[in-house]
């Protein structure tokens, strides 16, 4: 009888390890991602508006963090996608035109490339 207990005992243990491993992995399993969105991208280029009028000497680093998180919402969107938003973006009534020396100039600084120009007449693939 004393056997048959022992048995029992080991087998919840068991099941009860595999339980706790399963539940263990399902939490360190990452969620569902975010998916960026225009609006995304268009606040990330709002630090660089200044910085895209007129080439500075050094882009600001809240521009370059702008243009950072964009080169990750390529990975998210696609390249062509957020060319797209960032010509949106560009068209508003900034009261800027920019040019692609300094949409290349400003990259540049920042040590990105966008894959596309933020110039104001860029073609989006």
């Amino acid at each position: 009888m004393e056997a048959l207990l022992s048995n029992k005992s080991a087998s919840f243990a068991t099941a009860a390890a595999a339980l706790t491993c399963a539940l263990l992995l399902a939490c360190a399993l990452p969620g569902p991602a975010y998916a960026a969105t225009c609006a995304d991208v268009q606040a990330s280029l709002q630090p660089c508006v200044t910085s895209l009028a007129v080439l500075p000497a050094a882009a600001p680093a809240a521009c370059c963090l702008g243009l950072k998180a964009i080169v990750g919402f390529e990975g998210d969107i696609g390249v062509s996608r957020t060319c797209k938003c960032a010509k949106s973006f560009l068209a508003t009534p900034l009261g800027v035109s920019v040019s692609v020396n300094v949409s290349l100039g400003v990259q540049g600084l920042c040590g990105v490339n966008l894959g596309f120009n933020l110039a104001s007449d860029v073609v989006c693939a």
